[in-house]
């Protein structure tokens, strides 16, 4: 079962990042697309993140949608994810969500080391700039080192937002 995994989309972070408007549309699409046939939606939020921590309102979600609270950048660390994820019978992810360079990066390998097939939404990540390259720099950057990411049974793969299915 295929399962659709949002990572950080928050108020606070939402308004640090570059380019969240067409990043926010891929999401919401992609949330449409999943809670049309029933797939399982998950959130996952930074606890430290200020000063709204909160989820952003464009993405509406529902109260059977587990929202979990992480302290790292891993979404998996000292959180019941993989547990609930299990029970579902979950065994493919789609992610998306910010930042490129910390929450999506660590949470794809972290995923794939744990064996799940994950496509992570080439247009639905985002970040900030960092001094040393833009942020479209980085999600780029990300979208090629991830893109072919093997893990034993788990791996990455990237796909554009209009590409995918559930």
């Amino acid at each position: 079962m295929k399962a659709l995994l949002l990572i950080d989309v928050q108020k606070s972070l939402v308004a640090e990042c570059e380019a969240t408007a067409p990043m926010l549309a891929v999401l919401v699409a992609q949330l449409a697309k999943a809670r049309a046939v029933a797939a399982p939606v998950l959130f996952v939020a930074d606890r430290r993140v200020e000063p709204d921590p909160g989820l952003h309102p464009a993405l509406e979600a529902r109260a059977d949608e587990p929202l979990l609270w992480k302290d790292y950048c891993d979404a998996f660390l000292e959180t019941d994810l993989d547990a609930r994820l299990k029970a579902l019978g979950v065994t493919e992810l789609v992610i998306g969500g910010l930042q490129s360079d910390f929450c999506i990066d660590t949470s794809c390998r972290r995923a794939a080391s744990l064996g799940y097939k994950v496509t992570l939404i080439a247009d639905g990540h985002g970040t900030a700039a960092n001094g040393v390259l833009q942020a479209a720099q980085i999600v780029a950057h990300h979208n090629r080192v991830l893109r072919h990411f093997d893990a034993g049974q788990g791996q990455v793969r990237v796909q554009a937002g209009a590409e995918l299915a559930f």
